[in-house]
């Protein structure tokens, strides 16, 4: 879901350091989905690529947020990526070995995007 409100928002975007955010982690989120995907399938499932009414509120939710501006779209995307960290780290105990170093390293390139995303809000603060 957070690959696709990215690649939604970015072009609406005015601002070019947000802008250049949203692609670096649109580009993660891909990767991430393509990753787990491959993962469900190989021990014999089958992914679910069905966002949901959440998701697309949030779609829709981060639209408005990109045209009133940066400050509003990056305390949205914050707030999804902080969720999305959280579901991980509730979950991770629950899956197999190989799995758990899978959702790790998205875990950590999550947390990564939490503290870009907090250097630019800080740094929108101080412009305010």
């Amino acid at each position: 879901m957070a690959a696709t409100i990215y690649d939604k928002t970015k072009g609406l975007q005015k601002d070019s350091q947000v802008k250049e955010l949203l692609e670096d982690f649109a580009q993660d989120h891909h990767r991430h989905a393509q990753q787990l995907e491959e993962r469900i399938n190989q021990l014999g499932g089958n992914p679910n690529e069905n966002i949901g009414v959440s998701g697309i509120m949030a779609n829709m939710m981060a639209k408005l947020n990109a045209i009133r501006g940066p400050k509003h779209l990056l305390k949205q995307i914050y707030k999804g990526e902080s969720m999305g960290v959280k579901a991980y780290e509730k979950r991770i105990d629950d899956l197999e070995p190989i799995s758990q170093e899978i959702v790790q390293g998205l875990i950590e390139e999550d947390r990564e995007h939490l503290r870009k995303f907090e250097a630019r809000v800080d740094e929108e603060r101080r412009e305010s």
